[in-house]
């Protein structure tokens, strides 16, 4: 019985869609519904049969089925759908009630994944053929081809320059973008009386010199009509440059592209900048179709990934008006512009960790230890990469040069002696490898200590004598450096050397940047107990960049399992490693808890009531010893799943400020607001 219904029922519409075939249509139906299955399967030939006769004289089949084509070929578009606005019902009582009716209809055409939607009526008109028989027909709109098409408009291809591709966060804001810059300048012969003041008033607007203004206008090119560039101004400054131009009338401004860094100076170690091409660079890139007046990467991203992000010469689809004018670019497909890099940077953790080091010099990043995934990653101080490519005097740029503090100079890619931050994975080493008792005690006055006479005068020492015997937790509470120099002379050079080389120290890991690589020492040997005493609590010949300590934490913070870090988000996920038992790590994460938890604890001042931090300080001594200077660090582990992060600091300059606390208090402020 089921079987006898559907053949049925399936009759009327093989005969329906049967009808739509012939060339004569007597039912209005058929012809609206024929026409729309043709639109949607795209049938060119199919929606021409059914047009009316007025339509068919104005246009050739030819010619309609070339202009769709060359359109849906262009954008390109992938789907098309017409969709009426009426219920089903009155649409076909209001077609079939008249001679000729319209129809309105909602048109959608997708072009790479994104859909085009926009409204017209369709007309259905009745007209008799030369045997008197009534036919039902579509009348042609062009606007059913594409919404700007008109007739005796042209679709044309032409060639276009190369475009760069840009750089993005992980939630795709712009970090490196091609946007807009104001150009500004005058035209002298629209200044007048007003010629003086308004140099005057420019100058000091705009940062600029009357003399500089005066040498411009008298070029010996300026004519009276001729628009002087003086200078470019980022977009934010268009109020400014507004106040300018509605005063004078012989100041204005022109809109160009040109690229953008809209986070400025909390961005610029990652993005770097852009340079014009010098002249042995553009013998290569000319034949490539590149203009006299192209920037290529001097630093950052820009530099490292100058190749893809480049461009090549492209082309483009426009659609063109009856004289010539574009009236629309149709082609989405950008076919000259380089590759986009999609950060795995969270831009607001990168604005708010950057903001924190405000004044100061260091290097600092968050990484997630659940995926490896770098989110922030920040050099200070920094400058403003807008100033190359709006333009900067000598002196400015002197000034970024000349500076005590280096803001030119990307820290976060250079090494650091890391000091204390090291004992969690000395620890780490010496539990997996049952090198350390956990009941195990030292008793030692005072806060020098040496193996045995032959170190001579050398003495490990540390900055507290608590008065008390000091166990492993007592030694990352008070951050004991003669308990884990003893620790490390324990398990000795090889266990000491091949655990750390498990934690990725001595890898030549560049995540996207020119990282120096990190050691244990300068020649991969340990040559003397006092240099592997030393080592074992991040001094000696140690060295760490700013990736180096998230990299490895991340296995204590996650079972034991180190993730390779991430830059991009398109890289390819590579599997995590276990260079520790999870017993190991979770014992190691205890003791960095006590570190912050404990009121003695070095790391005490993050302590943030209901959260559960584990970090570890380290204070180094940099520097020749009749003047050494101190840096501070401090990394810690947000054991929140919502908040996978481990959060590393390392500032400058911090001997009589502190030390290591001058980090812990920045971190602390920054943790409690990244959530």
């Amino acid at each position: 019985m089921k079987k006898l219904l559907l053949i049925i029922v399936m009759i009327p519409l093989v005969l329906m869609l049967s009808a739509c075939d012939e060339e004569v249509t007597h039912d209005p139906l058929e012809t609206f519904y024929g026409y729309m299955e043709a639109f949607e399967s795209k049938d060119f030939e199919k929606m021409y049969d059914l047009l009316d006769a007025g339509s068919k004289a104005s246009i050739t089949e030819e010619e309609y089925v070339a202009v769709y084509e060359n359109i849906y070929e262009s954008v390109p578009i992938t789907d098309a759908k017409m969709v009426s606005r009426m219920e089903t019902f009155d649409m076909e009582r209001k077609i079939m009630g008249g001679a000729s009716t319209r129809i309105p209809m909602d048109i959608i055409l997708t072009s790479s994944a994104e859909e085009m939607k926009y409204s017209l009526d369709v007309s259905v008109v009745r007209e008799e053929d030369e045997e008197g028989n009534e036919n039902y027909r579509i009348s042609h709109d062009t606007r059913l081809i594409y919404p700007e098409y008109e007739n005796g408009d042209e679709i044309v291809t032409r060639e276009v320059p190369p475009l760069r591709g840009e750089i993005f966060d992980r939630n795709m804001n712009p970090v490196a973008v091609n946007g807009e810059v104001l150009w500004v300048g005058m035209v002298p012969g629209r200044l007048g009386t007003q010629k003086n003041e308004a140099i005057k008033v420019m100058a000091e607007s705009l940062d600029l010199t009357e003399e500089y203004i005066r040498k411009r206008l008298g070029l010996s090119w300026v004519r009276d009509d001729t628009f002087v560039d003086m200078v470019k101004v980022s977009m934010e400054d268009k109020a400014i440059v507004d106040s300018l131009t509605s005063r004078f009338t012989g100041i204005i401004y022109r809109v160009i592209e040109d690229r953008v860094y809209p986070y400025k100076d909390a961005t610029a170690h990652l993005t770097g900048y852009l340079g014009l091409v010098n002249a042995e660079e553009y013998k290569e890139m000319e034949p490539l179709g590149f203009p006299i007046d192209t920037r290529v990467g001097r630093a950052g991203l820009e530099l490292l990934y100058e190749e893809e992000l480049r461009g090549q010469m492209g082309t483009e689809v426009t659609l063109l008006d009856r004289n010539g004018e574009v009236k629309k670019v149709l082609s989405t497909f950008k076919n000259n512009k380089g590759k986009d890099l999609i950060l795995t940077i969270d831009i607001d953790k990168q604005v708010a960790l950057y903001d924190q080091m405000t004044g100061e010099m260091g290097t600092a990043s968050v990484v997630n230890y659940k995926s490896g995934e770098v989110e922030a990653l920040v050099s200070a101080p920094s400058y403003d990469p807008n100033a190359f490519i709006l333009g900067q005097t000598q002196e400015d740029y002197n000034l970024l040069l000349n500076d005590p503090k280096k803001p030119l100079l990307n820290r976060f890619t250079k090494l650091y002696v890391p000091g204390s931050t090291i004992k969690p994975l000395t620890a780490a080493i010496a539990l997996e490898n049952g090198a350390l008792d956990l009941n195990k005690e030292i008793d030692i006055s005072g806060t020098k200590w040496q193996a045995d006479e032959s170190w001579g005068n050398y003495y490990v020492t540390r900055v507290t004598d608590p008065g008390t015997p000091v166990d492993i937790e007592k030694a990352f509470i008070y951050s004991d450096n003669i308990f884990f120099a003893q620790m490390a002379l324990d398990m000795g050079e090889e266990v000491f050397l091949q655990g750390m080389k498990k934690f990725g120290i001595g890898e030549e890991t560049q995540h996207g940047f020119g990282f120096e690589t990190s050691q244990i020492s300068n020649d991969g040997e340990i040559s003397s107990e006092v240099l592997l005493a030393d080592s074992g609590y991040g001094q000696g010949q140690v060295l760490f960049h700013a990736l180096t300590l998230p990299k490895a934490y991340t296995a204590l913070a996650d079972k034991g399992e180190m993730k390779p870090l991430k830059l991009f988000m398109d890289e390819e996920v590579q599997v995590s490693e276990a260079v520790i038992g999870e017993e190991a790590a979770d014992q190691v994460l205890y003791y960095m808890t006590q570190a912050v938890e404990s009121p003695q604890g070095t790391g005490h001042d993050a302590y943030i009531s209901g959260r559960s931090l584990a970090g570890k300080t380290g204070t180094s001594e940099i520097g020749p010893a009749a003047d050494k200077a101190e840096i501070g660090w401090f990394s810690v582990i947000d054991r929140d799943e919502v908040n996978p992060y481990v959060t590393t600091m390392m500032v400058e300059d911090v001997k009589g400020r502190g030390g290591s606390s001058v980090p812990v208090k920045l971190v602390t402020n920054f943790i409690v607001n990244y959530d």
